[in-house]
């Protein structure tokens, strides 16, 4: 292994770690997106919920939401929930949500730092994009700091499905 690929790992596991410890109870979790409709965790048991927070200056996180739309586009036990952070505008997020065709909901999640922030119901975000996967029984068994795409989600839920061990089933880091 090299020492890139180790100290990735190393530092995936210590924000899995730390994103487990701290992340809020995932029943309280309720989100209104900017159509006004409202997401809560319990409503969404059975299903796959990806839950993305990103930010309009980050350029990582918009490389992944091509990879984000085909996701949801291609599967239909899963459902993806984008939150929008600090931002300077509710313009500015619904322009860029149009130029790149997000095609899942977005929740307008203000400054990381408010009080009310989508962050303090959910997990820390130390980096974006940061994303939390919940299992269809309301478990988070993923957080991933940095983009995602299609492959390791896929990848982790088919791992998952088949070992139904969240432990055997950590995504790989590259």
């Amino acid at each position: 292994m090299t020492y890139t690929r180790f100290i990735t790992v190393l530092l995936f596991l210590w924000f899995a770690f730390v994103s487990s410890a701290g992340a809020a109870d995932p029943v309280n979790f309720k989100l209104a997106d900017t159509a006004g409709n409202i997401y809560q965790l319990s409503d969404l048991k059975g299903k796959w919920v990806l839950i993305n927070f990103w930010a309009p200056w980050c350029p990582l996180c918009w490389i992944e939401i091509p990879e984000l739309n085909q996701l949801q586009a291609g599967r239909n036990d899963i459902v993806i929930i984008g939150i929008a952070m600090d931002y300077r505008g509710e313009d500015s997020v619904q322009y860029l949500m149009q130029k790149h065709k997000i095609g899942f909901p977005v929740v307008m999640g203000g400054k990381s730092n408010d009080p009310n922030s989508p962050a303090k119901q959910i997990g820390p975000v130390p980096f974006y994009p940061t994303s939390y996967l919940y299992a269809p029984d309301g478990q988070v068994v993923m957080t991933k700091t940095g983009t995602i795409d299609r492959n390791l989600i896929e990848n982790f839920i088919f791992k998952y499905n088949a070992d139904k061990s969240p432990e055997s089933a950590q995504p790989v880091v590259d």
